[in-house]
């Protein structure tokens, strides 16, 4: 990988502009890959396709975040702040597939990846079916008593001990945030979506960054891309000149 410079982060929030939310984090992370192939970031584990999504996160915006919530017993909303190492889990092998014998049943699954999401956003169903369905794809085979069945005849209490074992084998899949409420001490744990966070910093960034070259270019002629290969100190410099 290497970092974006800020016109290929611009290049990358334009196209990303046209595209489903589940696909835009793989898109950015494909912005980073160079010329010498490696692993698809859409069929990574959902897990260490967000570790590498919280390094680019850290790479282009640094160290510190800010995210703010909503409390849900009295609806108060709060500024979290926190470190992208507070995220971070150590990293770890993500086996290809694993094996469970759960009594008379003996499955081997996969990992959830991007591909897997994307097709069920396509279904467009909202019901918990979903979760189901997300299982289902990730089977790769079932027997009991020996004998092969489909990944739908699996019973329900089977298919939450598969769900159970995947958020053991990949816990970076879901980040969660300790949070209090200061109104009313309320205490509760939220998930923190690093694609859908990272999107949103990625459209402010471009839309504050248009606006400085708007400036620019108005005040003295200058091309987008002279504008962009400023570095941040000497733009601001510039911009404060233009304001007096």
């Amino acid at each position: 990988m290497h970092t974006l410079t800020p016109q290929e982060l611009l290049e990358v929030w334009e196209s990303g502009l046209e595209r489903k939310p589940v696909e835009r984090g793989v898109w950015m992370l494909r912005a980073l890959r160079d010329g010498n192939g490696g692993d698809d970031p859409a069929r990574l584990p959902i897990g260490r396709r967000d570790a590498r999504l919280l390094a680019l996160r850290e790479e282009a915006f640094g160290q510190e975040i800010t995210a703010v919530a909503s409390c849900p017993r009295c609806r108060e909303s709060l500024e979290a702040q926190f470190q992208v190492t507070n995220l971070r889990l150590p990293a770890k092998d993500l086996p290809g597939s694993t094996n469970l014998i759960l009594g008379e049943y003996a499955i081997e699954f996969r990992l959830p990846d991007s591909l897997d999401l994307l097709a069920l956003q396509e279904i467009q169903d909202a019901q918990p079916g979903l979760r189901r369905r997300l299982l289902e794809r990730c089977i790769l085979n079932v027997t009991y008593q020996g004998r092969t069945v489909a990944p739908a005849e699996v019973p329900d209490s089977v298919s939450e001990a598969v769900a159970q074992a995947m958020e053991e084998a990949d816990p970076q899949a879901e980040m969660e945030l300790s949070l209090e409420c200061a109104s009313c001490n309320h205490k509760w744990q939220e998930l923190f979506d690093i694609e859908s966070f990272l999107w949103r910093e990625v459209e402010a960034w471009a839309a504050r960054t248009l606006h400085e070259v708007h400036q620019l270019a108005a005040a003295y002629g200058w091309n987008e891309r002279d504008i962009l290969a400023l570095n941040p100190v000497r733009r601001n410099i510039y911009l404060n000149l233009i304001a007096e």
